[in-house]
């Protein structure tokens, strides 16, 4: 039901094949001095060391709404493990939400699914922070999080200006990602398959600004 859901969200496009995503990966390390290297064993699978101090790992998706590959930017940013932020557009969330209630439905379940990704037990779990001084973000996106004092004072003038400048631009309601805060790191999570390096420019210096705003935070 889900990936039914999201194949006609993000459109019946063709994956290309693997080997040309992590070309692509290689040609945009190479071109921001970042260490790339690949991981072997079954899945397979790449990793990038940046400069900034941030990785980026690609490989088999690990979430059932990516249906080929998973690219995740994660960086450790030390603040308090139970902080818990999600950040994601109100399109997917929807898409999300529905398949958490057709499971709750299917299994006359009345508590949330421990089995389930921790970004779908958020959206039942969590506070909404309100964004209605960033009226472009609060049309299309929604923040949730246990710990609202932490997430508005990390979603500061500059990373909301970069979000919207995002919402504007190449966040479409096609993309399929996800911005979380937990156990200490922020992840973003998206599609790892169609690559792009202008993407790849994109994406990494919005999750760059986040990733030092969130320190500051801390």
């Amino acid at each position: 039901m889900m990936l039914d859901a999201l194949k006609r969200l993000i459109g019946a496009r063709q994956p290309q094949a693997a080997g040309e995503d992590q070309h692509v990966l290689a040609a945009w390390a190479k071109e921001e001095g970042h260490k790339l290297k690949t991981v072997s064993g079954q899945a397979g699978g790449v990793v990038v060391d940046t400069t900034a101090g941030w990785r980026v790992e690609w490989g088999p998706a690990q979430r059932p709404y990516f249906p080929a590959q998973e690219l995740r930017f994660r960086f450790d940013a030390g603040i308090p493990a139970d902080v818990q932020i999600l950040f994601l557009s109100k399109v997917l969330a929807h898409t999300l939400e529905s398949d958490v209630f057709q499971r709750f439905t299917d299994a006359m379940q009345t508590r949330v699914d421990n089995t389930l990704p921790e970004e779908m037990r958020w959206l039942a779990m969590h506070t909404k922070v309100a964004l209605a001084e960033h009226p472009v973000l609060s049309r299309r996106f929604l923040m949730l999080s246990n710990a609202e004092g932490v997430a508005r004072q990390w979603l500061d003038a500059e990373l909301a200006a970069a979000l919207d400048a995002a919402a504007a631009s190449w966040w479409t309601d096609a993309l399929v990602a996800v911005m979380t805060v937990n156990r200490g790191i922020l992840t973003v999570r998206m599609s790892g398959d169609k690559l792009e390096v202008n993407q790849l420019r994109l994406v990494s210096a919005l999750f760059d600004l986040a990733a030092r705003k969130l320190v500051d935070a801390a």
